[in-house]
């Protein structure tokens, strides 16, 4: 009976360590999904991929596959693992190498379920970035982060990272 009660003291304690702090990512829930468009018609997507929901925490959150084309386009194999402030985005040790077309926006869609503006600003880490992605591909709409990486050569060494600065927003 000890044992047990033990248990439930430690299992309710739990959460109380998961709790993220202030103007972080950690334990925030999110979807995920791939997006491309020609330029000008963003309301008009050639590719809309499936929405994956996770909660930030340790690892990775998405390992994408092929979902099934959609007018001739479908997902790049990718890792996507989301930090406390940030973003980095890896592929297979098995996925040949390639480059993504050039669009108005080919990239991935990452969308924090809050109801307040999430980031304050957002970067690329051109230093752990390889390729040539840029400040100007990553952007911010209130809780939702795109990553336009048309154009990009992607293979199991790409790299991309992306630095965002979370402003305190109640959890959602």
């Amino acid at each position: 009976m000890r044992l047990r009660a033990a248990l439930l003291g430690l299992l309710a304690g739990l959460p109380a360590l998961a709790e993220p702090a202030a103007g972080g990512l950690l334990g925030r829930s999110v979807t995920f999904g791939a997006m491309t468009w020609k330029d000008g018609q963003r309301d008009r997507p050639l590719f809309v991929g499936e929405r994956h929901v996770a909660v930030v925490g340790p690892g990775a959150e998405y390992g994408l596959r092929p979902e099934g084309g959609q007018n001739g386009w479908d997902i790049i194999p990718a890792i996507i693992d989301i930090t406390d402030d940030g973003v980095t985005v890896t592929y297979p040790a098995d996925l040949l190498p390639g480059r993504f077309p050039e669009m108005g926006f080919n990239g991935y869609v990452l969308d924090f379920l809050v109801d307040c503006v999430l980031f304050a600003d957002v970067r690329v880490d051109e230093g752990s970035t390889t390729g040539s992605l840029r400040d100007v591909d990553a952007f911010v709409e209130e809780a939702r982060l795109y990553i336009d990486v048309g154009g990009q050569k992607y293979g199991p060494a790409t790299r991309f990272e992306v630095e965002l600065e979370v402003m305190d927003c109640p959890l959602g």
